[in-house]
């Protein structure tokens, strides 16, 4: 194991090796270290967003992902063997569909692009200790002989689940409680009639009274395969684990099978379970999610109800977030400030899915109607930081904008069908997304002049004098434009005007896209002074400039 790194990332789930993926896609040294001397079959997390699905893209892993799950096509709730709802998922407008993928095989994936990458998990080392100095940070390991390993690191961060021994290191509270029940889990094989696709819900109702719930999610392998989730009737909770981690006394078929039965349909049959568990839910969540060179990610910084899929999802969001801020740290561009915007972003985040989450289970265990809405909720898609230190919105009071136009702070939505000369396919504007970089986008039209061409790269000269490499641009032109080219920066044209649609784009606007998917900055000019502005907020002043 090295002995020192930039960044030492606590922890192989799925939000660290996102987190090391994009580190180390961007050159920059990164440690990542996992407890567990090999990796885990226990399917913890089981839903991938659509939001998650945009990320894996950008890593270049989506379609292996895509490959691997199993699309989710609605939901079909049974009271006492009766069909009471049913709710197809409406995927029109939205980037991707929603994913049954197993955790272990985002794991798996994840692991693969990170050796693509040039990095490797460290396996079989426990966090022990550690302190920080005024411009590092000490960890202490011991490994599997009990032999002590030190490292020393310039950030650190805590992807290391519910029982985070960097949270306690911090010392920081992890606010909320238990829920009473206990729960089992179960990879099986379902005998049925009941179409492929669909989550189930099977809920026993007694007086009016839910007495359990039963949960069917589909698993890739066979068109049998699901996990079946439901309570254990009368527990004490005794011998069991929060939702995150693995129990030791893990019920048998026959156990599953018998609580189970009364609430899926006659004649149903459960055959070769492949892996089973008993755990408890919680809700809790940390009051900041950084404490000066420390970070926590994941289910380190929160935990709530597995409804509606949102733990692993979110945690893996706190990644991409954290990334390219640190990326920019690494690099020794940061401006101060910058890194903890971190917490300032992600905390309310967090909050809010543990609280919608918590009020979800409540009204489950009530027997009251859940209510999902999966296009604005469990997509994920709809998560903003408007109100973030990060984002500035130049538009004057009164400009002429389309009102569900994206504001700074709000994820940049796609555009498709863009085309460029001599290039015979169409290009979306995601192609040009990510990869670490801040990306100026422009719109011109018939009426732009050659002026603003000119300030319209002049604009694109300056973001690369503040981020090198970490910097792009392109100006979207409408289908009656007239560029002046000169070949300084990238046209595409905007034949459908799906663009100008997208963004409520008028000519002359420009917006600066965060490294991370979200728009940063928004003007109704090419105002150079302005994005200025802006980037001392994200990116250090050079010392030239002082």
């Amino acid at each position: 194991m090295l002995s020192s790194t930039d960044v030492l990332v606590v922890g192989a789930g799925p939000v660290g090796l996102l987190l090391a993926c994009e580190l180390r896609r961007q050159g920059v040294n990164a440690l990542l270290v996992e407890r567990q001397p090999a990796p885990s079959y226990f399917c913890k997390a089981l839903g991938v967003t659509p939001r998650t699905l945009e990320i894996f893209e950008d890593l270049g892993m989506a379609e292996e992902a895509i490959d691997a799950g199993v699309w989710l096509t609605g939901q079909t709730s049974f009271a006492n063997g009766v069909e009471t709802a049913s709710q197809d998922l409406a995927v029109s407008g939205l980037p991707y569909g929603f994913l049954a993928l197993p955790q272990y095989d985002t794991e798996r994936i994840l692991e693969a692009c990170l050796r693509r990458h040039g990095g490797t998990v460290e396996r079989g080392f426990t966090l022990t200790a550690f302190a920080q100095g005024t411009d590092d940070v000490q960890a202490c390991f011991v490994d599997g002989t009990g032999a002590e390993h030190r490292v020393s690191c310039r950030w650190l961060v805590g992807c290391d689940g519910a029982h985070s021994v960097v949270r306690k290191g911090l010392g920081l509270a992890f606010e909320g409680d238990k829920y009473s029940m206990t729960f089992m889990l179960g990879d099986v094989d379902v005998g049925w009639d009941l179409p492929r696709g669909r989550v189930y819900r099977f809920a026993q109702v007694e007086d009016g009274q839910l007495t359990n719930l039963l949960v069917a999610v589909p698993v890739r392998g066979s068109p049998r395969r699901y996990r079946l989730s439901t309570a254990v009737p009368e527990t004490t909770g005794e011998g069991v684990v929060e939702l995150g981690a693995e129990a030791q006394d893990a019920p048998t078929l026959e156990r599953l099978a018998a609580v189970a039965a009364p609430m899926l349909p006659a004649g149903t049959r459960l055959s070769d379970l492949r892996w089973s568990s008993t755990y408890r839910i919680s809700h809790r969540i940390v009051p900041r999610y950084a404490m000066g060179r420390v970070f926590l990610a994941g289910d380190a910084a929160h935990i709530h109800p597995p409804i509606g899929g949102q733990g692993m999802n979110t945690g893996l969001q706190d990644a991409h977030n954290l990334a390219w801020k640190l990326v920019l740290a690494a690099r020794g561009l940061a401006a101060p400030g910058l890194l903890e915007s971190y917490s300032a972003e992600r905390q309310p985040v967090g909050r809010e899915v543990v609280e919608q989450t918590s009020r979800a289970m409540d009204d489950a265990i009530a027997n009251r109607p859940v209510s999902q809405d999966p296009l604005a909720r469990e997509s994920q898609l709809f998560v903003h930081y408007r109100t973030s230190p990060l984002v500035r919105d130049d538009m004057p009071a009164g400009a002429a904008t389309e009102a569900e136009a994206p504001r700074p702070g709000d994820r940049a939505p796609d555009a498709d069908g863009l085309r460029r000369p001599f290039v015979a396919r169409p290009v979306r504007l995601r192609d040009r997304l990510g990869r670490g970089r801040h990306l100026l986008l422009a719109y011109a039209d018939a009426g732009t002049a050659g002026s603003d061409y000119a300030a319209f790269a002049d604009l694109l000269d300056a973001l690369r004098g503040r981020l090198g490499d970490l910097a792009a641009g392109v100006v979207l032109l409408a289908p009656d434009a007239r560029p002046v080219d000169l070949e300084r920066i990238p046209f595409l044209s905007d034949a459908g005007d799906a663009f100008r649609r997208a963004y409520g784009a008028r000519p002359g606007m420009v917006w600066l896209l965060r490294p991370d998917g979200h728009i940063g900055w928004r003007c109704d000019r090419p105002d150079s002074a302005g994005l200025l502005r802006f980037l001392d907020r994200i990116v250090s002043v050079p010392a030239a400039a002082v």
